[in-house]
């Protein structure tokens, strides 16, 4: 079989099951053989795998603990090239009704199709298996007879139903006609914490269904090691991305790339703000001439220093982290713990890839875009074309993918390369829509809604506004479900996700795409979310510049008209959100289609906060010029 590499990363992962087409068989996947990627920055990988799994408490992701991710030298990036399967589950079912035993062949070698029963070439695979929500799995066996003791003569009888709880075991030794319920047991493969029983018992499934894996992925901005390898070098490197973040004034026309260790040189001053060897030079010869004195030289040295020192200071990675600390009035901590995402945010944007709405006003067909843009309270709308997502694929679950109701499993290790757990990658370089809020009109909502934000302390008004965001979702457990202890959080967080996912389904209705063709990526923090297309196909590339440059008014008009579900006024009376109106497949949210609410845009009803007054669209809120 020949599978395309993003079906490997969501279909064909070490421990799933899958239908061997050309052998008419179903099969495990054992493990996949890759080549190793040196090309990607493994600690970005992790730290935003970190920040995935810190949803799950530790005791339900033991392979995946932070003192693990912290570990490099525990992990390899993969790029897989080659699925290695084998026979599972090796049970198989008579197919002759007078008969339907179960028979368990263990070896591979001397399979049969003949029935050693009946006589008949009618046996073909069970295709149901047990799994628990610890990660077990394992093939369905018959129990044994309470009266014969022996499993030998058990047949598994359906009773023309397709419910599993109507299926029944029967024996068929002569004599005997017993019938057992269809029970999967409990896991003997771990002690599920609680005292729920229910929760360790084993679930039985048919092998396909979704129910029986899910693979969990982290999505990131690929950041290369050739380009910013020296600039993550730099000790503090979180600050002078927070910097830029912030658009200080220091740091704002300097690309990242130019930031690099300091190395002392003959031309360069030392670390303590001393002169460089041609100043000194140039001072020496003056003396020599006897156009300066031994005490103006002192004095001119003297000065040079402290101009020497404090311009070191402030292009420093120290000084300029003093100084974002000062302006914004966030502590250290919250930019150290928020730095990536500070990259990501302005990354994309150094890049000569990318097309800002706004600079496009003065251009007539770009007008009623710009101005419906700034009417929904957008403060970016940007094309970038050249949009360097990378996938990640580090674990699964079985049974349930949201945290702690099951266990975060990381791949097995790989003997291959020295029994380090292997994260599966892909690089997809596509055309994407960057959206950012307006920190103005959020702040205006807030209050309108009655959770006025107390901004921090910062010495630079406009600075302490952008950063009040970040330090508001800093911590936040954007994984689960916000409630009403965090009510300005789970406003923000709701709004950019619920916008998030309205971008999605609209922009694939006009591009004529799948909405699974297409992702969102969003950076709460950064109040920044993109819709990228996440395939390599003809008919996705090119797709979202198409419409950034044709029908981008319409997008946008149809993402603040779309307040109304066909479900309404269920909908909108419960949640504001189903799979009508607002979800996504998992393939395209990373946020398992938590904290969506058309509230946050529309006004109405919340779950968790009660009534919204006022949505982030209404036309009576503050815009910001």
């Amino acid at each position: 079989m020949r599978r395309s590499k993003q079906q490997i990363m969501h279909r064909f992962l070490p421990g799933r099951t899958f239908d061997f087409e050309r052998a008419a068989t179903i099969a495990r996947v054992q493990n996949i053989r890759g080549n190793s990627r040196t090309d990607f920055n493994l600690n970005i990988v992790l730290r935003k795998i970190q920040a995935q799994a810190i949803a799950w408490e530790s005791e339900y992701r033991p392979g995946l603990r932070d003192d693990v991710l912290r570990d490099p030298g525990s992990f390899v990036l993969l790029d897989p090239v080659e699925v290695r399967a084998d026979l599972f589950p090796r049970v198989f079912w008579c197919q002759n009704r007078s008969c339907g035993r179960i028979i368990s062949q263990d070896s591979q070698d001397n399979l049969t199709r003949r029935c050693r029963q009946c006589r008949l070439d009618s046996l073909v695979q069970l295709r149901f298996i047990k799994v628990h929500r610890c990660g077990e799995l394992q093939p369905l066996l018959p129990p044994q007879c309470n009266r014969c003791k022996d499993s030998r003569n058990m047949a598994l009888d359906t009773r023309a139903s397709e419910r599993i709880s109507n299926f029944r075991w029967v024996c068929r030794n002569r004599g005997c006609s017993t019938q057992l319920t269809v029970f999967a047991s409990f896991c003997p493969a771990c002690q599920w914490p609680g005292v729920d029983n229910k929760l360790r018992e084993m679930n039985i499934e048919v092998h396909r269904a979704g129910r029986t894996y899910y693979p969990h992925t982290a999505v990131l901005l690929n950041v290369p090691n050739r380009d910013l390898d020296a600039f993550l070098g730099v000790t503090g490197w979180e600050f002078i991305a927070a910097a830029k973040f912030l658009q200080l004034a220091e740091v704002v026309n300097r690309p990242l790339a130019d930031f690099r260790p300091t190395i002392s040189t003959r031309d360069e001053p030392d670390s303590t703000g001393g002169l460089t060897g041609s100043e000194v030079d140039t001072l020496t010869e003056l003396l020599d001439r006897g156009e300066m004195t031994a005490e103006k030289l002192a004095e001119e040295i003297q000065a040079l220093h402290q101009k020497r020192r404090g311009l070191q200071r402030s292009t420093s990675s120290i000084g300029i982290g003093e100084i974002v600390v000062q302006r914004s009035g966030v502590a250290r901590g919250i930019w150290e713990r928020t730095g990536q995402e500070m990259l990501e945010a302005v990354m994309p944007l150094e890049a000569n890839m990318s097309i800002n709405l706004y600079d496009k006003e003065g251009d007539a067909s770009y007008e009623p875009a710009a101005s419906t843009s700034r009417r929904i309270g957008l403060s970016r709308v940007t094309l970038i074309t050249d949009f360097p997502i990378l996938t990640a694929t580090f674990g699964y679950s079985r049974v349930e993918y949201t945290p702690n109701q099951c266990r975060l499993n990381p791949f097995s290790p790989q003997p291959e390369h020295q029994g380090k757990y292997p994260i599966f990658v892909d690089q997809v370089q596509a055309d994407a829509l960057w959206l950012s809020l307006d920190p103005h009109r959020l702040c205006a909502w807030l209050t309108r809604n009655g959770y006025p934000p107390t901004l921090p302390a910062g010495t630079d008004p406009e600075m302490a506004q952008r950063a009040y965001f970040v330090q508001l979702l800093a911590d936040a457990p954007l994984y689960t479900t916000l409630r009403n202890d965090r009510p300005q959080a789970r406003m923000v967080f709701g709004l950019l996700h619920t916008l998030s996912h309205l971008c999605v389904r609209q922009a694939g209705l006009l591009c004529g795409l799948d909405s699974t063709s297409l992702s969102e990526y969003i950076l709460p923090r950064a109040l920044t979310l993109a819709v990228y297309s996440n395939h390599r196909s003809g008919a996705t590339i090119g797709a979202l510049t198409a419409l950034f440059e044709q029908t981008l008014v319409e997008w946008l008009r149809t993402i603040r008209d779309t307040r109304r579900c066909v479900y309404d006024p269920v909908c909108y009376d419960h949640e504001g959100s189903c799979h009508a109106c607002t979800h996504l497949a998992e393939t395209s949210c990373r946020f398992f289609n938590l904290n969506l609410s058309r509230a946050f845009l529309f006004g109405g009803y919340d779950q968790h906060l009660g009534q919204i007054k006022v949505g982030y669209f209404d036309p009576t809120l503050t815009l910001s010029e």
